[in-house]
Formats: C-alpha cells, structure tokens, sequence
C-alpha cells in the first residue's frame, strides 16, 4: 500500500476514512491559425509532434509579420511618409494615402476613440486589488 492509498482521518469529524483520488483528464487546448487542433493522446513521442507542428506555425507566422513590418519601414524610409500616411492593398502591399484619405481615416480614428470611451464608460468599474 503506498502513502497515497493509507487511511486518513477526516478533517471536520476526525473519522478515519480511505482517500478516494480521482483520475484526471488533461486536454490541450491550443488551436493553431489555419491548422488542425492537437490532442493529447498521453503518449510523448505523438504529443511532442504536435507541439512541434505548433511551433512551425507560430514561426511561420511570426516571420511573416516580421517581414510586413521590415517592408513597411523600407516605404517609410523610401516615401518620407510616416505610418499613419500608409495604407494597406488588398495584395498586402502599402502605398501613400492621398490628404482626402488621411482626413478620412484620421475621422474614422477619431469616432472610434470616441465610441470605445463611451463603450468603456459603460462597463462597471473593476474592484482594484493589491497591497
């Protein structure tokens, strides 16, 4: 008999009773953009597949916003433009907004501040906790 199977007394009533344990169930619940849902199936050599296709993903997709961010710089440094004066095609490429357009986005920004104020002056405040 191992230390977890030996009687115990109960805590509230001080009567001996045998520990009843449960067994558990462990799931994963990550699932990658664009691909299947791992499971865990309880044997290493499946499971450490499965997080290696994960971090395949996640590297894959980190190096695409890698180079969307060094090619967005290179039409900065390459226009004098600045972020906000960019926008993006549907090829995922960026050009220079005309004046008319930054007005306009700068607008639609500006509703957007002022709606997500309005949403968040709604929400009921959050206790603060600490020390």
């Amino acid at each position: 008999m191992s230390k977890h199977d030996e009687p115990e007394s109960c805590g509230e009533c001080g009567e001996v009773a045998q520990k009843l344990v449960s067994s558990v169930s462990h799931t994963f619940a990550h699932t990658p953009v664009g691909g299947p849902r791992p499971q865990n199936t309880g044997v290493h050599s499946i499971d450490y597949s499965y997080d290696r296709v994960i971090g395949r993903d996640a590297e894959a997709k980190w190096k695409t916003i890698s180079d969307r961010q060094r090619h967005k710089r290179g039409v900065i440094r390459d226009t004098g433009a600045t972020g906000h004066d960019l926008s993006r095609t549907h090829e995922g490429d960026y050009r220079v907004m005309a004046p008319a357009e930054r007005k306009a986005a700068e607008h639609g920004r500006a509703v957007h501040r002022t709606v997500m104020d309005a949403i968040e002056s709604t929400k009921p405040m959050k206790p603060k906790t600490g020390g």
